[in-house]
């Protein structure tokens, strides 16, 4: 029977599966928070501003090394030891912009931020479909019965429960299609069904 569930993984296979499966799933939270900045204007507009920033310190840092380099020419610095001595300077007040600088994930792009954001995003829209909403409620009691916009199109309703399309309640995405997702997370749940049915081996 041990031999029909062919052979068992070794401990580096094992662990090959086991990282190769976190970096998928990292990979996949990195295009989600990457999608949620591209979706949000609030991100999109806070990443474009930090970016902006970025693009003026670079050019005030190339700016300043320049007129630092025409002074250190002008006073003869250039030779000798005044000029390692500026030098030295130089690279350290590189290495400390360097320190100070923020990663990738600070300012727009950090996990609170991008969480808050797209909170602060959905609940405005939810709020404006309720006001959306309460205006076609008042334009449809205006007018008189039998008129034309007050009947919804077949295209517009939703065969599954015969209301319109924007009056249905959102599920989470359950109605979805798992097809759809499948070929894209295969290869990773596979490792960890291979790592966990190896692991179960072994210990019997």
């Amino acid at each position: 029977a041990a031999g029909a569930k062919g052979a068992l993984l070794s401990p580096s296979q094992k662990r090959a599966n086991h990282i190769q499966s976190e970096q998928k799933r990292r990979a996949n939270i990195r295009r989600g928070y990457e999608a949620l900045c591209e979706a949000v204007p609030a991100l999109r507009e806070a990443i474009r501003q930090e970016e902006e920033r970025e693009r003026t310190k670079g050019r005030e840092k190339e700016l300043e090394v320049i007129e630092e380099a025409s002074q250190a020419n002008s006073k003869g610095k250039v030779r000798g030891g005044g000029g390692n001595a500026d030098g030295k300077g130089k690279k350290k007040k590189g290495g400390r912009a360097e320190a100070e600088k923020p990663d990738g994930r600070a300012g727009p792009r950090s996990e609170n931020v991008v969480l808050q954001k797209t909170i602060d995003y959905i609940t405005g829209l939810l709020d404006e479909r309720c006001t959306l909403l309460q205006r076609l409620e008042l334009a449809r009691g205006v007018l008189p019965l039998g008129h034309p916009a007050l009947s919804v199109e077949s295209r517009h309703v939703d065969p599954a429960t015969g209301v319109p399309l924007w009056e249905r309640e959102w599920n989470g995405g359950m109605d979805l299609d798992i097809s759809d997702f499948v070929g894209a997370g295969a290869d990773g749940d596979g490792d960890v069904e291979a790592e966990e049915e190896g692991g179960s081996e072994d210990e019997g």
